[in-house]
């Protein structure tokens, strides 16, 4: 066995129900996570597919296509889509989020950028509405990174300020992290912050860490098979910047995977940190990318013999100290976690 003094699995999640072992179906190009797990698994930035998206979350179900989450600043939450709502149909078709969009491809393959003006037919409740959207044509891991940009904002609420970070996917890209020691920074004045880690994925960096810890030394440890086929980092070099010292209220759920998941354990050890929303799945294994044309898929290994801080992780995940349901279904106004994690943070600061 092989012991190391900090995890940086380099693991990346899916987000609409990818398959859980090399046994299980793999996620193939007709599905939407696949391009959002090609786009952080190559190497090379124009390795990344393209494609034309409206910015969701979402599965496929008899009734429609079920949003489970909305990226801030695209064009579904700028129309006001919701998470929660069904996508019936496009353009009077039943609607497919790759699909719908994608019809057609160049000479290499690749998906063509439109500017195409798109009907969509929403079901909130008992209520159908019809939308008018044209989708953005750029691959997901930029999509990602803008989303978690987007959605930083402060709000006051009596005396006291609280911010709020959305973030949709951890990366390693040093540019990455430095907008993240920015969105902090510019934070640092409010009373408590809200980390959203819902739905969130990605790779998981000791600089990661150092955004709220002081000290290296009491990152976590993990313990790798000697015949792993993981692949960790090394420790980065501690940020050139305060962390983070003022309270947070943490919200995750059952579609917090990967790196942020492994982020949402670290925090929650931290006394000031309080953890909301429902139990992660604990899905930190890594992908294998399959890029056979026409036949590409993604396959996820599971990783069953690795053990956090000396114990199990994968198929636990991170219980919240307090538990919040709010079911994808649910069609009704509001945010309960988000509301109970503000209560939370009101009640400490």
């Amino acid at each position: 066995m092989l012991q190391r003094s900090l995890l940086f699995i380099f693991t990346v999640s899916a987000t609409f129900g990818f398959a859980q072992s090399s046994n299980q179906r793999p996620v193939s190009t007709e599905d939407l996570e696949y391009y959002l797990l090609q786009s952080f698994l190559v190497n090379d930035s124009k390795q990344r597919i393209a494609l034309n998206h409206i910015g969701i979350q979402g599965r496929l179900e008899e009734s429609g296509f079920l949003v489970t989450a909305v990226l801030e600043g695209y064009p579904a939450h700028t129309a006001g889509m919701e998470r929660g709502d069904v996508i019936l149909s496009a353009d009077g078709e039943p609607f497919h989020p790759v699909h719908s969009f994608n019809l057609e491809k160049n000479s290499n393959g690749d998906f063509i950028s439109t500017t195409n003006e798109h009907q969509l037919r929403v079901q909130r409740g008992d209520i159908s509405t019809e939308l008018s959207l044209v989708p953005v044509y750029e691959n997901l891991f930029d999509s990602y990174r803008s989303a978690t940009a987007n959605s930083a904002q402060e709000f006051s609420t009596g005396n006291k300020v609280i911010g709020y970070i959305r973030f949709w996917a951890l990366s390693r890209n040093t540019n990455d992290l430095i907008n993240y020691q920015e969105l902090i920074r510019n934070l640092d004045h409010c009373d408590g912050i809200i980390f959203d880690l819902r739905n969130s994925f990605g790779f998981l960096d000791s600089q990661h860490l150092d955004l709220v810890f002081n000290n290296k030394s009491s990152y976590f440890s993990i313990t790798e098979p000697s015949n792993t086929t993981f692949n960790f980092a090394q420790t980065s070099p501690a940020l050139n910047s305060l962390n983070y010292r003022k309270p947070i209220a943490l919200l995750v759920n059952e579609d917090t995977r990967g790196g942020t998941e492994l982020f949402a354990y670290q925090l929650d050890k931290l006394e000031r940190v309080v953890s909301l929303g429902n139990s992660t799945p604990g899905r930190i294994g890594n992908f294998v990318l399959n890029n056979e044309r026409d036949r590409a898929s993604i396959d996820y290994l599971s990783a069953e013999e690795l053990l956090i801080d000396g114990n199990e992780f994968e198929g636990i995940g991170v219980n919240p100290e307090i538990e919040v349901q709010f079911e994808y279904e649910n069609t009704t106004r509001g945010d309960p976690q988000y509301d109970a994690a503000v209560s939370t943070l009101l009640g400490i600061i």
